[in-house]
């Protein structure tokens, strides 16, 4: 029996079964070896297009958990998720945060699909106050684990949660893509350009632009609430986000951005990274400042105003200015208070007139403080006048009286104790007053806006306005000329 020595053709009978037998057991034998080496390999550094086809193995996992940093202890877990449905799987593996630094490790994940949800929950150092927080917070992370061993969960991460699942389970987007158009959206509603990394690498004690803009959303959820307000913040934010990928809950943007404006002018941003700088985890801290007051100029006059109101506008000739006006039952106001500062048309302005505080960011809020004499004096626009006390009793009594006037006048935002829910869209804000002694006063606590009518008894050098309380109430008194108060204007 002969064979052909180039191959197997011409063979008979026992060798070329033979040869046949060994070409498939050698055919077996590669097939084998391609599911062993899938099955055998950790998913991370896997290349799937579409995430949950591998099983996570033996994963040991790390990162580290930051509102400001978690302290030492705070609980970590992480928990299968299906990549389509966004279902939780019942795998789910805990660890605990190892130092005040906010870092963790969790070692042997075994997932079905390779989403997996971190949640960490414990006490944390709000970098505002230099303090630990008085309550637990709890912060999430969704995240794809065939591309990454080290994740990161934090402010960010939790904002986009909602989003990235209403993509994915709504809009039938894949992972990846709804991923990367959920961070884009949320950076987006923070006035943050999309140029920062992937959520779960930020660290906000690393330089960088995407750890700053991590910090700056960080600082900006927190201002000055305590943490059960942070939570009903964040969780406000998160779900206006997830219906449209929009943050459009102006009232809130309005209420963090004044914040902004305050923390600015009272040293409160500076001290924030005292806070961050005191804890010695970093060289450096990233310059969160640029995005944080980048957010609050997005305040601006139209944020007091209330977006449900049918508004008309005007034009102050003399200056170019735009004021919104509104009709108060058979009345027009302006809707903002006067702004007007031409000391060269009308010199008696010169000394008479201020910005809160001397800070002309405030005139450009919250118009400008005038004295009594210098209002009186045709300083409304053509076809408007300053009211008089009568004017003023008639838009108290159209808004429900004494009782209930204030609430529904004031605005919706700016008072430090009983915000507006400003119905009517007269909008008055906190902006309080120049006190003739050469001080300024009780901004976010009262507003004072002149009446036309001066004080019978001259001895007394006083002229009526309405005045707006800390308490709740409104009602027309009288105050002394030479005080700075707002103007507001009332159509012919």
């Amino acid at each position: 029996m002969k064979c052909d020595v180039n191959g197997l053709a011409g063979c008979t009978g026992k060798v070329q079964i033979n040869g046949f037998r060994k070409l498939m057991i050698l055919l077996l034998a590669l097939i084998s070896c391609v599911f062993v080496a899938c099955s055998n390999s950790e998913v991370a550094g896997g290349s799937s297009d579409d995430a949950g086809i591998y099983a996570v193995k033996n994963l040991d996992v790390a990162g580290v958990s930051q509102k400001g940093p978690f302290v030492t202890g705070s609980v970590v877990s992480v928990q299968g998720v299906d990549c389509k449905t966004f279902e939780l799987t019942d795998e789910k593996f805990t660890g605990n945060v190892k130092s005040d630094k906010g870092d963790f490790a969790i070692d042997g994940v075994n997932l079905k699909s390779s989403c997996a949800l971190f949640e960490v929950t414990g006490y944390y150092l709000n970098e505002v106050t230099g303090k630990e927080s008085s309550d637990k917070l709890s912060l999430k992370a969704l995240t794809d684990l065939s591309v990454r061993k080290t994740v990161n969960v934090n402010l960010l991460t939790h904002l986009e949660y909602e989003r990235l699942k209403h993509l994915v389970t709504v809009e039938k987007m894949d992972f990846a893509a709804a991923k990367a158009q959920a961070e884009r959206e949320v950076l987006t509603s923070f006035d943050i350009a999309n140029n920062v990394d992937e959520f779960e690498n930020l660290n906000i004690f690393e330089k960088g632009d995407g750890n700053a803009a991590l910090l700056a959303v960080s600082v900006l959820m927190q201002a000055d609430a305590d943490v059960a307000k942070l939570e009903e913040r964040t969780n406000e934010v998160s779900s206006a986000i997830a219906k449209n990928g929009l943050w459009d809950d102006d009232e809130t943007k309005s209420e963090v951005a004044e914040w902004v404006a305050t923390a600015k002018e009272n040293g409160q941003i500076e001290k924030i990274r005292q806070n961050l700088e005191g804890l010695n985890y970093a060289s450096e801290i990233p310059a969160f400042e640029t995005y944080v007051e980048r957010f609050g100029e997005s305040l601006t006059r139209e944020s007091f105003l209330n977006p449900q109101v049918q508004y008309d506008s005007i034009v102050d000739n003399r200056d170019g200015q735009v004021y919104k006006t509104v009709k108060i039952g058979e009345q027009v106001w302006m809707a903002q208070n006067l702004n007007y500062a031409d000391d060269v048309k009308m010199p008696e302005l010169k000394g008479n007139m201020w910005c809160y505080d001397n800070n002309p960011e405030k005139c450009s809020l919250m118009g400008r403080l005038y004295t009594w004499n210098v209002a009186k004096d045709s300083l409304c626009p053509d076809g408007y006048r300053l009211p008089d006390t009568t004017s003023w009793n008639t838009l108290i009594a159209v808004a429900g009286g004494v009782a209930k006037a204030a609430a529904v006048l004031k605005s919706q935002f700016g008072w430090d104790a009983l915000d507006g829910t400003n119905d009517y869209g007269f909008s008055a804000v906190a902006d309080g007053e120049w006190y003739r002694s050469g001080s300024f006063d009780s901004e976010g606590l009262k507003a004072y806006i002149w009446s036309s009518a001066e004080y019978s008894e001259a001895s007394e050098n006083a002229a009526y306005a309405i005045y707006f309380g800390n308490d709740g109430t409104v009602s027309v008194k009288k105050f002394p000329k030479n005080n700075g108060f707002s103007v507001r204007c009332l159509k012919n």
